[in-house]
């Protein structure tokens, strides 16, 4: 499994290991940035079927994600 989809699997669990305790029973949308990532350090995440991401300039932006 990738690097970055085992990152993303921690973060989800500790998130709601940490909802549990606060009996919240919300489910938070995870934002991954990939600013300055390339695609193929995010294509895994897609195909893992993550679909929140976050870029902070949009011609990197345009650049990565017009043609998905």
């Amino acid at each position: 499994m990738h690097q970055s989809i085992n990152n993303l699997n921690i973060i989800k669990s500790q998130i709601f290991e940490e909802l549990k305790k606060l009996n919240n029973n919300n489910s938070p949308k995870i934002i991954a940035v990939s600013k300055t990532f390339s695609m193929d350090n995010i294509e895994p995440l897609l195909k893992h079927g993550h679909i929140h991401f976050g870029e902070n300039k949009v011609q990197e932006a345009i650049s990565k994600w017009l043609n998905i």
